[in-house]
């Protein structure tokens, strides 16, 4: 029941995290990434992937976006929550092992299959999308990189390292 609790926490926290964010659509800084980041080291590949998919679902219910809901996206969370918990889930807090796992969101769902999605939403050519999202995502694989380490070498050396363990 403790598990269930904290992962509907960082599932909540999650999606209060999507809403905030700063700069313009061009170059726009989120902070969700360190919940499912989270939900991937405390839970593994299929509870992340669940609880993302969960995330996605409540927050379209809850507070809607002005693109509305789309599947693609859902799916897309839940590749991000199969990846944080393949790569964090019982392994050893590195700069390394964060910069790869970031990466391979970057590249894999931000770039690749989100850039999918909003082309066949807009039906903007994917090169035209692809092109601007490029300089977005390499900023983003920098600054997530740096806050998702600095959060998990927190958490790895704190009391809060065994919840869901």
């Amino acid at each position: 029941m403790q598990e269930v609790t904290w992962m509907a926490l960082l599932i909540a926290m999650q999606m209060v995290l999507s809403k905030l964010s700063i700069g313009s659509n061009t170059l726009k800084v989120g902070f969700s990434f360190i919940a499912i980041g989270l939900l991937g080291y405390y839970f593994g590949p299929f509870k992340a992937a669940v609880a993302n998919v969960l995330a996605d679902v409540i927050s379209n219910v809850v507070m809607p976006s002005s693109g509305g809901f789309f599947l693609g996206f859902t799916f897309s969370a839940l590749v991000a929550g199969v990846i944080y918990g393949y790569m964090l889930y019982n392994h050893k807090v590195t700069i390394l092992r964060t910069f790869i796992t970031v990466l391979l969101i970057t590249v894999i769902v931000n770039t690749g299959m989100n850039t999918l999605w909003i082309h066949m939403m807009t039906n903007v050519p994917y090169p035209a999308l692809l092109i601007p999202r490029l300089t977005k995502e390499a900023f983003s694989l920098v600054y997530q990189t740096g806050l998702l380490y600095i959060v998990l070498k927190w958490i790895d050396n704190s009391k809060f390292n065994k919840i869901g363990r």
